[in-house]
C-alpha cells in the first residue's frame, strides 16, 4: 500500500513538474509584422538578422495559416482570441451591416462591443497579469489592456492619438519618446520610422512595467506591398526596417533582466500576392437574366452573390455556375453549406455576412463585375495589384511564425502551424485559461 501511494504521488509529482516547464514563461512578447509571409523569411537577401537569431534559438515554422478572408484584422482577432471570425465576429477590414447600412471599420468599435468572446488579454487580467498593445487592432477602450496605444482611425485614416489615454501619452512623452511622431507619419513615406517610434513605446513599456503579455502591431510592411509589391526593394526595406524593431524590443528585455523569462512570438496576418490579369463575370449573369434578379457585390479575389428574398430562379443560377466552373481561371464556388468551413457566418446567421454564394478565382486573376464589355477572356489588368484577402490554405497567404525563449524548444523547424493555434499556446506559455478555442496550444513547439 505504501509502495502504491509512492508511486501515486511521484506520477503527480512528474505531471505537476511537466505544467510547471511548459508554462515557465512569465512573459510573452507577441509581435504582427503586418503582411510579414512564410516566403520572406526563406529570402536568404532579406536582412532580418534579429528574427533569424529568434528562430535559431527557438522554433520556426515553415508556414502558418491565416483566415478568410486573409486580411488585417481578423486575422488579429483570431490571433489573440483562437477562434474563426463566424465567432469573434470580425469578419472584414470593413463591414456593413445590411439590415441598417451602417459601413464602419471594427477597429474603430469599442472592442467589447466588436470582439464578442474572450482575448488573450483578457484572461491575463483575471490571472491577474500586466499588459501592454500597441496598435493592435480592435483594442480600443480595452477594460483588459493596463498599457495600451490602441488602433483606431480618424475619418481621413491616419492613426487617431486621440484614442490614447492622456496619462499614457505624457508618460511616454517624459520618457523621451516621441509618440507624436507615430501618428504625424503614419500612413506617409515616413511610415517605417514612425513605427521605430511605435517599438520604442514598446520597449519603454517593457523595461518600466514589465507587462506579462505585450502585443505589437507593425504596419508599414503592408503599406509597402500594397504600393510596390512584396519582391521591391523598398518592401524588403520595410521588412528590414521591422527587424530593427523586433531588436529593440529583444533589448528591452535584456535592459530589464527579464529576457530569460520571455517568449517572443514573431507572427503576422497574411502573406502577400501580386495580380496582373482580372476577368469579367457580370456576362454569365446578364445571359442567364439574372442581372435584375441576385445583387453581385465586390470584386477582386471574392465576388459575393446576394439573394434577394423569395429568389426562385435557382435552375438558372446554377447554369451560370456550372458555366463560371469549367473556366480555367474559376477556382471555388461556395455555398452557404460550406461557409462555415472558410470560418465565416451563414448569411443568416449575421448582419454582416457578405452573400449567398462566393465566387472565387484562381490566385493569378481578379474578377470585376464590368458592364462596359460583354466578353469574359481573361485580360490584362491595367495596373497590377499587389495585396492579400485570397484563400488561407493557398501558400502565398501563409504568414510567418517564429517562438523564441523561456519553455520553447531550441533549434527546431515544424512544418505547419494555424493562427488559430497562437492564443492557446501563449495561454499555455503563461498558465493561463483560455476556455472554447478552435486552435489548439502548439505543443510539439514548447519544451
Amino acid at each position: 500500500m505504501a509502495y502504491a501511494l509512492r508511486v501515486r504521488l511521484s506520477i503527480a509529482l512528474l505531471a505537476l513538474l511537466a505544467i510547471s516547464s511548459a508554462q515557465g514563461a512569465k512573459h510573452v512578447v507577441l509581435i504582427s509584422i503586418d503582411g510579414f509571409a512564410a516566403y520572406h523569411l526563406t529570402n536568404e537577401a532579406l536582412e532580418l538578422p534579429n528574427i533569424r537569431a529568434l528562430a535559431k534559438q527557438g522554433v520556426w515554422y515553415g508556414s502558418s495559416e491565416t483566415v478568410f478572408p486573409s486580411v488585417t484584422h481578423p486575422s488579429h482577432t483570431t490571433i489573440v482570441t483562437g477562434v474563426s471570425p463566424r465567432r469573434h465576429g470580425v469578419l472584414n477590414n470593413s463591414m456593413t451591416n445590411r439590415e441598417t447600412g451602417e459601413t464602419f471599420h471594427p477597429t474603430n468599435k469599442a472592442r467589447t462591443e466588436i470582439v464578442k468572446v474572450p482575448t488573450l488579454f483578457d484572461s491575463a487580467k483575471k490571472k491577474g497579469l500586466k499588459t501592454a498593445a500597441f496598435f493592435w487592432p480592435e483594442t480600443k477602450d480595452d477594460p483588459s489592456i493596463d498599457f495600451n496605444v490602441p488602433e483606431v482611425f480618424t475619418p481621413e485614416g491616419k492613426g487617431d492619438i486621440n484614442a490614447v489615454s492622456p496619462a499614457i501619452l505624457d508618460e511616454l512623452k517624459k520618457a523621451g519618446v516621441g509618440i507624436d511622431l507615430y501618428f504625424e507619419r503614419y500612413g506617409s513615406e515616413l511610415a517605417g520610422a514612425s513605427d521605430v517610434v511605435l517599438a520604442e513605446a514598446a520597449a519603454y513599456a517593457i523595461e518600466k512595467h514589465q507587462p506579462n503579455l505585450l502585443a505589437i502591431h507593425l504596419l508599414v510592411t503592408d503599406k509597402t506591398q500594397h504600393e510596390y509589391g512584396p519582391h521591391h526593394y523598398k518592401s524588403q526595406w520595410a521588412l528590414s526596417r521591422a527587424d530593427y524593431c523586433v531588436g529593440l524590443l529583444r533589448e528591452a528585455a535584456r535592459k530589464a533582466g527579464i529576457e530569460d523569462e520571455t517568449v517572443f512570438v514573431v507572427t503576422a496576418d497574411h502573406g502577400f500576392h501580386s495580380v496582373y490579369h482580372e476577368m469579367n463575370i457580370r456576362p454569365a449573369f446578364a445571359e442567364a437574366g439574372l442581372l435584375d434578379k441576385v445583387k453581385l457585390k465586390g470584386g477582386g479575389w471574392t465576388v459575393s452573390v446576394v439573394l434577394p428574398e423569395g429568389f426562385s430562379d435557382h435552375a438558372a443560377l446554377g447554369k451560370v455556375f456550372q458555366r463560371l466552373l469549367v473556366l480555367p481561371n474559376i477556382a471555388r464556388i461556395v455555398s452557404q453549406d460550406e461557409i462555415h468551413s472558410l470560418g465565416q457566418p451563414r448569411f443568416e446567421e449575421s448582419s454582416y455576412s457578405s452573400g449567398h454564394y462566393l465566387i472565387i478565382p484562381d490566385i493569378d486573376t481578379h474578377l470585376v463585375v464590368d458592364s462596359a464589355t460583354s466578353s469574359m477572356d481573361r485580360r490584362p489588368k491595367k495596373r497590377p495589384s499587389h495585396g492579400h484577402g485570397y484563400l488561407p490554405s493557398h501558400p502565398r497567404m501563409y504568414p510567418s511564425l517564429v517562438l523564441s525563449g523561456d519553455g520553447v524548444k531550441s533549434g527546431v523547424t515544424l512544418p505547419h502551424a494555424r493562427n488559430l493555434d497562437i492564443a492557446p499556446t501563449i495561454a499555455e506559455l503563461l498558465g493561463m485559461e483560455l476556455a472554447d478555442v478552435e486552435g489548439e496550444a502548439l505543443d510539439e513547439a514548447l519544451k
